[in-house]
């Protein structure tokens, strides 16, 4: 017999309900709740909202997992899943004492540093415009701007591909590999979520499918993560980033050029 796929609810607010067969899983941005069968009480489909009720001793307030905005077909399926697998005989506990908790991997520090290099290009940048379009002629400013543009543009794709492939060489190497999990795709991009060795949840987003869902990280700053590409792949981001490296060199030789010209009158 060929077992079922989990099911999954997307709700609102990046909520996700998972049913696994032996437990129910609600992701949050508080982090994720695991809920044992053992602790619910039973499941309520309302329209395109999910409620998970859980076990409560007498005179007690049950606890209630509310789920908002999914397909009206996929609560109704996911509630029939969940209620067909609940233990015949309701055991009297308090279902809340039973879930556990795993917060959210803590954020990372407001960084100002993003802020002042911006500023510290921006700066010179635009003095230098004024520069060549006062002291020389204005097709050199506007000049300028062509060749700043090239720079940034060839600066960011040898950036980012050449930060990725160095982490695609060091990480598997020197760092944690895990087996990610599927969890949902935002805004054209999956999103994976995979544990450190404390037990912290991550999340990974990549523009494709993973074939294999193993994730390498760095144990000294877990958030770090690359998945695994073959060869074909890595040479091609190895040709974007001496692309990106020759568009910035080129822009720079460019702005060089103007400046120059502007000082020899």
């Amino acid at each position: 017999m060929t077992a079922a796929s989990p099911l999954v609810l997307r709700g609102r607010g990046d909520a996700v309900l998972r049913f696994t067969g032996a437990a129910v899983v609600l992701g949050r941005a508080d982090g994720e709740h695991h809920i044992p069968l053992a602790a619910i009480e039973s499941v309520h489909p309302e329209g395109r909202s999910v409620e998970i009720e859980l076990i409560a001793l007498a005179d007690a307030e049950p606890v209630v997992y509310r789920v908002e905005d999914v397909s009206e077909a996929a609560a109704t399926a996911f509630a029939d899943a969940v209620e067909a697998a609940l233990p015949d005989e309701i055991v009297d506990v308090d279902g809340s004492a039973l879930v556990t908790h795993r917060p959210p991997a803590a954020p990372a520090p407001r960084d100002h540093r993003t802020k002042l290099l911006a500023a510290g290009i921006a700066v010179p940048v635009l003095a230098l415009d004024v520069f060549l379009g006062v002291a020389g002629r204005l097709e050199y400013a506007l000049t300028f701007w062509i060749a700043f543009v090239v720079t940034a543009v060839g600066g960011l794709l040898a950036g980012d591909m050449g930060r990725d492939l160095y982490r695609m060489w060091r990480l598997p190497r020197y760092g944690i590999t895990v087996t990610a999990e599927s969890w949902h795709k935002a805004y054209g991009s999956w999103v994976y979520r995979y544990r450190d060795t404390t037990g912290v949840l991550h999340t990974y987003k990549t523009r494709s499918v993973l074939a294999s869902k193993e994730l390498s990280y760095d144990p000294r700053d877990p958030k770090v993560a690359i998945h695994h590409e073959g060869a074909p792949a890595r040479c091609g981001m190895a040709f974007i980033t001496l692309l990106g490296c020759g568009m910035a060199g080129g822009g720079l030789f460019g702005i060089g050029w103007l400046v120059l010209e502007v000082l020899k009158g």
